[in-house]
């Protein structure tokens, strides 16, 4: 119904206020006569009738323009949805990216993580060793350019990216140190299961903000999936 009237109500209207004219026109002398409208020698009847639909008259005459401007509003609405579209798309896409990406190297981790959570290989040299590999395939995994890129662009998560490969690369060392000089004491297991913990924390916290920028993305422009 409303699409009907949005694109029939202006020939609607300019149709009656025609009426209107075309009856004036060639009736006026009966449609204004003081017989038809007037009660009594002493009333003002044309002016009174005139003031009581003055109104309406006006109604009448402002429909079309209402009409025109609700068009020209939803077609600026339109034009402001897609102008954001355009301009936030390469952003979208990397957020799109990103998420995916953080939720494969979480689950990649995750099933790495529980063999070195219930290791019981003593901490020799070798051991040592394969966690100083284990580590910097975990820093490899991480250090992608969409997660350093999703933090300047959409949102800082609460776990900052270059803190997430500081404490990687800070359990490597000690390892190495350890190796070298047999101090500081740490254990190979504990540096691969926490730095793999605060990986998957972090992962987890891309994967939300990305959501959330995809959801709203999609909100304000009608984005359809």
């Amino acid at each position: 119904m409303r699409e009907q009237w949005e694109n029939w109500g202006w020939a609607a209207t300019s149709v009656l206020i025609c009426g209107v004219f075309v009856a004036v026109m060639f009736g006026g002398d009966a449609i204004f006569s003081r017989e038809t409208w007037c009660y009594g020698a002493d009333d003002e009847c044309l002016r009174e009738w005139m003031s009581a639909l003055g109104g309406w008259v006006a109604v009448v005459v402002a429909v079309p323009t209402i009409i025109y401007l609700s068009k020209q509003v939803r077609a600026a609405e339109k034009h402001h949805r897609t102008t954001i579209g355009v301009q936030a798309r390469p952003t979208y896409m990397l957020a799109k990216k990103a998420a995916e990406t953080s939720v494969n190297i979480r689950n990649q981790i995750a099933s790495k993580g529980e063999l070195w959570a219930i290791n019981n290989i003593p901490s020799d040299r070798e051991f040592k060793k394969q966690a100083v590999g284990r580590l910097g395939f975990l820093k490899d995994l991480v250090d992608r350019t969409e997660f350093i890129r999703i933090q300047s662009e959409i949102e800082v998560t609460y776990m900052r990216h270059e803190q997430l490969l500081k404490s990687i690369d800070e359990s490597i060392d000690k390892l190495e140190e350890n190796l070298r000089h047999s101090y500081p004491e740490i254990s190979p297991s504990e540096a691969v299961v926490g730095c793999s913990a605060n990986a998957m924390q972090y992962l987890d916290q891309v994967k939300d903000v990305c959501d959330r920028f995809i959801s709203d993305f999609e909100r304000m422009t009608d984005h359809l999936r």
